[in-house]
């Protein structure tokens, strides 16, 4: 690169195109005009994939998108976000990719911090003297550069933090005037270009368990009568599934995953011991008590789960004599500070591991072995047994009245319009159960969104859909959102249409905020009160939205008469939905369904 016209934003930008930085989700700000033009204008040297803008009507969609991105992708996407006031707003969704370990690169502009070049008023409201102190707490890294060399070194420093496990966010806010300043590569004060490999290169390997690590694991699983796999975060990738296969048959090891993060397992698996769920079962707490040996593959608040299983009253601290645990996990407690309890509480362990799971599994199955006998365990199967797809455990309510919709029905429909091969279930509502869920791939459900906040669902759904619209995977790309969800949320969906990309957006509507609903009758009945008022300020009703009117209006298709309201229209309307999605839509169908599971 040799050029007399360039700008420090023409070499910021190059440096995020050598990163891998795909797109720049981003609502236009003043502060980073010059990257802005930079990313438009720019000419990159060779023949890289441009990266590109994806526009956004708030900058809390930006980050949802790039969170989403990054759930599919496993690599980050860049949100830029404007100054101070552009912060804030995606301040919430910065939190929801720290709780998922999500990598996301945010970019912020400012400024100027030169007081000397500021407009009056606009530019001194808007600038702070420490952004990052909105976000710090739930960051990896962030900076602010004092010059243009110094902001490349800052951008491969904060792409590298946010892409290493833990993975997370990581933020870099830089001046305006830095972006406009007049550069050149050669001469007095020239700005190097750094050999950007050369940071990869090393980073990119992923820490490996210890021979005495594999040993002392082996040989815990190999005495065990009763072993139980706990697969939290695990990566996406096909192979890996495939070994988290192997392995649980290798050693007739029964599993349980996690609806709060992506699919890891095959759920119809006979192995599989009991459905994902958000909070824990009582089918899992059996499962958990009656194993002898615990293996956590980086499972989400394993503390809070054995406590849960073990401890009734919640006031043990380990599992009794006899119950021995493991746990596999690069999630150091370190890289949190007091602010945030995200990393919980550190588990009773009897092993602890340090190393990616996903490795570690691999180096499992390629270390020799014996396979244990488990016949005084009636539980476990035949080795051979194999997945299963065709049925789904029944969970339908008391209330059989055929007509009603329940949450249950939406994913049994759904499943009769398209194959679980082929399909991605990018987010499910608090109400969904983990026993209608047919994961039969790595991608067949993605988790949620980490932070159980409200409104990031859309945002997510269509940052999940971009990153498959950009690989080989040919699946249609489902999200179900509960209507608070979605109506919070909703005017990410312009985004999606926007740039063309499909994507299935099914409502689960019963015009509520229902899990406050229950909050509220919970209360009235230790209190001794009226559980009849639970409703009062919790449904969003009167009037109710029109949640197909606010999606056209938005340029997404709608399928069937506005409101779906009768279980027997669901197929057809599934069925011509998942159609319109292939062709190249973005597709909303708006369900109503019935309260007694919200």
């Amino acid at each position: 690169m040799s050029r007399d016209d360039l700008y420090g934003s023409d070499v910021m930008f190059r440096q995020l195109s050598e990163l891998g930085i795909r797109y720049f989700a981003l609502v236009p700000g003043s502060t980073f005009r010059g990257l802005h033009d930079s990313i438009v204008n720019f000419s990159l040297d060779g023949d890289r994939t441009r990266p590109e803008i994806i526009l956004c009507l708030h900058e809390e969609h930006s980050v949802a998108i790039a969170h989403g991105y990054a759930k599919v992708a496993e690599s980050p996407m860049a949100a830029v976000v404007h100054d101070a006031v552009g912060l804030m707003h995606a301040t919430m969704a910065i939190y929801n990719a720290h709780c998922d370990r999500m990598p996301v690169l945010v970019v912020g502009g400012t400024g100027p911090l030169d007081a000397n070049r500021r407009r009056p008023w606009i530019d001194w409201i808007h600038t702070t003297g420490d952004e990052a102190a909105l976000i710090r707490p739930f960051v990896k890294f962030d900076d602010r550069p004092g010059s243009v060399q110094a902001a490349l070194q800052s951008l491969i420093s904060a792409t590298i933090a946010a892409d290493r496990i833990p993975k997370g966010p990581a933020y870099v806010c830089l001046d305006s005037p830095l972006q406009e300043e007049k550069i050149t590569l050669q001469g007095p004060g020239a700005v190097k270009l750094p050999d950007t490999r050369r940071y990869l290169r090393a980073t990119r390997a992923l820490p490996r368990p210890s021979h005495r690590d594999l040993s002392v694991i082996l040989l815990a699983i190999h005495v065990a009568k009763r072993p139980l796999f706990l697969f939290g975060r695990v990566d996406r990738a096909k192979s890996s599934w495939n070994n988290r296969v192997k392995l649980a048959e290798r050693y007739n090891a029964r599993v349980l995953t996690d609806l709060r993060v992506a699919a890891a397992f095959p759920t119809q698996h006979r192995l599989h011991a009991a459905p994902p769920a958000e909070f824990l079962t009582p089918q899992q707490v059996e499962v958990i008590r009656s194993s002898t040996l615990i293996v956590s593959f980086d499972w989400v608040d394993l503390a809070g789960t054995l406590k849960t299983a073990f401890y009734e009253d919640g006031l043990g601290e380990a599992p009794e004599e006899g119950v021995r645990v493991v746990h596999i996990s690069l999630d150091d407690p370190a890289i949190h500070d007091g602010w945030t309890k995200t990393h919980f509480a550190w588990p009773p362990l009897d092993i602890a591991v340090s190393a990616d799971v996903d490795e570690t599994v691999s180096a499992l199955l390629d270390t020799p072995h014996e396979t244990p006998a488990r016949s005084d365990s009636p539980s476990f199967g035949p080795l051979s047994a194999s997945i299963t797809t065709t049925t789904l455990p029944a969970q339908q309510p008391s209330d059989m009245n055929p007509s009603k919709i329940f949450i249950s029905d939406i994913a049994h429909t759904l499943y009769k319009a398209i194959s679980p091969d082929d399909v991605s279930i990018l987010r499910v509502p608090i109400s969904f159960k983990g026993g209608d869920l047919l994961a039969t791939h790595p991608l067949s459900y993605l988790g949620r969104d980490g932070g159980e906040g409200v409104g990031s669902g859309p945002g997510n759904a269509v940052g999940s859909a971009l990153a498959m619209k950009d690989s080989n995977y040919g699946l249609v790309p489902v999200a179900i959102l509960g209507d608070g969800d979605f109506l919070m949320g909703s005017s990410a969906l312009w985004t999606a249409v926007h740039h063309k990309i499909p994507l299935l957006i099914i409502v689960a509507n019963n015009k509520a905020y229902y899990n406050d609903t229950r909050h509220q009758a919970e209360v009235a009945r230790q209190r001794g009160r009226l559980v009849e008022n639970a409703g009062m300020s919790t449904t969003i009703d009167n009037p109710a939205p029109d949640v197909t009117q606010l999606a056209a209006s938005l340029g997404a298709v709608t399928v069937g008469d506005g409101l779906v309201e009768k279980k027997e229209e669901l197929e057809g309307v599934f069925q011509r939905a998942v159609a319109a999605v292939r062709d190249g839509n973005v597709v909303v169908v708006d369900v109503f369904v019935e309260e007694g599971q919200p």
